[in-house]
């Protein structure tokens, strides 16, 4: 890995394991005068294929990829380095540049088999394609970052193939749980729900909707009941009727209708 200064204020530096503090101060492994740098501005730290930038003072302007940094920020190739007026880039040299045209035509990826959709947290209503390995960590260089404490740095893998989804826990801390129960590896099928810390995930395929929004839809009707007069005043004509005729045939038995009758 290098460290670029697109802008020239220094040469490009290959690094190597240790650590470079760069600077306005003569002092520094690597000086820029002129540009509002602090003596110290910020100390580049390298240990294996691991990159790393802390700030010692608060006060310095120090931002990545455009956030600002006020401590210790794992950094990775391409990222793009900020302090104060300097830019600073990590490159990898033994990768291509791409050319603006070669001339080649360019064949549309297709669409992923399965994706992961995020149900929790911060991770809500977000997608992510599952194409060949994808890995999911706290570290920056995996595919789905999850900057959560109890994730580890690197969580967890899932391999995407023609014959379907396998899941793999990496070693993790607290473990990798499929529908509730820890696993180490296991066959992943559409439904099935990952969870690692207390962020989920859902294993769909593309253009399947959010489980979550449709719960709206799915309430169930109310059941319109018959106004209650209805039967109520069946019933009542019924007891009417029956009282009617008792009656009426009382007055009959004790002779109260012959003279009307008669």
């Amino acid at each position: 890995m290098k460290l670029h200064f697109p802008h020239g204020e220094h040469p490009d530096v290959m690094l190597e394991s240790g650590q470079y503090t760069i600077g306005g101060d003569n002092a520094a492994d690597i000086t820029i005068e002129d540009k509002g740098l602090a003596d110290i501005h910020v100390t580049l730290t390298v240990k294996g294929s691991d990159y790393s930038v802390s700030v010692p003072n608060e006060a310095s302007l120090v931002s990545i990829n455009g956030k600002l940094v006020k401590d210790d920020k794992e950094v990775r190739a391409g990222d793009l380095l900020i302090a104060s007026q300097v830019h600073m880039k990590l490159l990898d040299p033994t990768a291509k540049e791409k050319s603006e045209d070669d001339g080649k035509t360019r064949i549309r990826m297709a669409l992923p088999q399965f994706i992961l959709r995020g149900v929790s947290g911060a991770y809500f209503g977000k997608t992510y394609p599952l194409r060949g390995t994808t890995t999911i960590g706290r570290h920056s260089d995996c595919h789905i970052c999850v900057n959560a404490d109890g994730v580890s740095r690197r969580h967890m893998q899932i391999d995407a193939d023609a014959t379907g989804l396998v899941i793999k826990d990496l070693d993790s801390s607290n473990g990798t749980f499929v529908n509730g129960k820890k696993v180490k590896t296991q066959e992943l099928q559409v439904g099935d729900e990952i969870r690692i810390d207390n962020i989920r995930f859902l294993v769909q395929t593309p253009g399947m909707s959010d489980p979550t929004l449709d719960q709206t839809d799915k309430k169930p009707k109310q059941r319109t009941e018959p106004p209650a007069s209805s039967g109520g005043g069946a019933a009542k004509w019924i007891v009417t009727l029956v009282i009617l005729g008792g009656a009426v045939a009382a007055a009959w038995y004790f002779g109260y209708l012959d003279g009307l009758l008669g």
